[in-house]
């Protein structure tokens, strides 16, 4: 079973700025929790015990929101508020810590993984994105599957984009048809409409042999002067490693909490979804919109 997973999380969120001048963005609440504590939550249900931050100095609020607090647990304890014990609760999981010294690209941080990473196949799971799946349909199980079976290198979860939107993405060249999992040969970064070699665009989860580390150290950096971790998928492709993409499906959707507009679309869906609160926001909505 694939165990481990690295969760990068030094980027600086400056699209979000001011919000995220001294939060970080991954900290900031979707629903009931932070953007980081769904990712954590979905790679925990997806069998990962194991987890490697790979943060920066201005984010040390999301190493501390997941070490233990005692002292507080023992307040709401005595308070008897047991229900918030278990809002606050994080799944058990081992968490590492470790951090980029200067940002250098999404590859870079996942190659400073060289010692967690090891001998192992691992998740590597962007931490300002959340993807959220039906009970069933966790797309990180299904991608581990897929990797299993198929003896991939690499696996990489996507989604159908629209045409207009391919150049802000990674985007795969499919073998044939593509099914729920499907094979690919080319996979390339931003590029144009015009060249785009489909419209299924990478979509924040892969999973990687331990091959990725060396395909790392041999790719040239890109875009921006850094490593992308995308460049060195291709690199194992030119070497002919199989490299398999798992959809999202139409009932699976990404949010990029690192977006404006994404991250409004997280907060709204959370809220509609909240158990207690839920039909209350959404009885509020119709009569701010004049819905009937």
């Amino acid at each position: 079973m694939i165990r481990k997973a690295v969760v990068p999380v030094a980027g600086l969120g400056t699209r979000l700025l001011p919000l995220t001048k001294s939060l970080p963005k991954e900290m900031l609440p979707v629903g009931r929790k932070p953007a980081i504590h769904h990712v954590v939550d979905e790679l925990a249900e997806a069998g990962i015990d194991r987890i490697l931050l790979i943060t920066s100095r201005h984010k040390q609020a999301i190493e501390n929101y997941f070490d233990e607090d005692r002292e507080l647990t023992a307040h709401l304890d005595a308070s008897g508020k047991t229900d918030l014990i278990e809002a606050i609760r994080v799944p058990d999981i081992e968490f590492t810590i470790m951090r980029q010294g200067r940002p250098a690209g999404n590859g870079d941080a996942v190659r400073l993984a060289r010692s967690f990473i090891g001998d192992d196949p691992v998740v590597v799971a962007w931490g300002d994105a959340i993807v959220r799946c039906p009970p069933g349909r966790n797309v990180v199980h299904r991608m581990i599957e897929t990797h299993q079976t198929r003896q991939a290198c690499c696996t990489i979860a996507v989604e159908e984009v629209p045409e207009e939107k391919v150049s802000r993405y990674g985007i795969v060249r499919p073998v044939g048809e593509a099914g729920d999992a499907f094979p690919i040969d080319y996979l390339v970064e931003k590029p144009d409409t015009a060249s785009a070699p489909s419209r299924y665009a990478v979509s924040a989860r892969y999973v990687c042999n331990p091959d990725i580390v060396g395909a790392l150290d041999r790719t040239p950096p890109g875009r921006g002067g850094e490593l992308w971790l995308v460049d060195a998928i291709q690199t194992l492709l030119s070497q002919g490693k199989p490299v398999w993409c798992v959809r999202l499906g139409n009932d699976g959707k990404r949010y990029d909490i690192g977006n404006p507009k994404s991250y409004w679309e997280a907060c709204a869906d959370f809220a509609l979804d909240d158990a207690l609160d839920g039909a209350a926001f959404r009885d509020y909505l119709r009569k701010r919109f004049c819905i009937g």
